[in-house]
């Protein structure tokens, strides 16, 4: 038997077969955008989502070094005192109206061998503890810029 394609019946069957075509293909189409934009959206999301993590984590480094700054300059300043303080306390040993020089005067040491090593003496334990400050502060900033 022959198929007669001209048959109206023939015709109106392909065309409902194309239909159907067309709708599954627009279903599917339907689906396969619905899919692209969820994954956009989730793209997007973990797109933003590093962002602010980023964000974060810069502003934590900001908060970091800005506390390791005020450190070195606490360290500083901790040891401009010390400085200052080791200079006062030689100035007061070696005031020559001070007791200690009172002391000597009364023992008959002044210009003596003995008054000049104690200056000696004074102003070693002066710079001993300028250069123990000094050190102390230098590892302390060596130990901020490494952190």
């Amino acid at each position: 038997m022959a198929v007669n394609y001209d048959d109206p019946r023939f015709q109106q069957v392909n065309n409902e077969k194309q239909t159907a075509l067309n709708e599954v293909n627009s279903t599917y189409n339907n689906m396969i955008n619905s899919t692209d934009k969820l994954y956009q959206d989730q793209i997007n999301a973990t797109n933003q989502y590093a962002e602010q993590q980023k964000e974060l984590q810069q502003q934590q480094t900001d908060f970091a070094l800005e506390k390791i700054e005020q450190n070195k300059e606490w360290a500083e300043q901790d040891y401009l005192k010390e400085q200052k303080g080791a200079y006062v306390d030689y100035e007061r040993a070696m005031n020559p109206y001070g007791g200690n020089a009172e002391a000597m005067a009364s023992r008959g040491l002044t210009g003596s061998g003995y008054a000049q090593n104690v200056e000696a003496t004074m102003f070693s334990a002066y710079q001993n503890r300028v250069a123990v400050a000094r050190d102390s502060f230098n590892r302390a900033v060596i130990e901020y810029d490494n952190q």
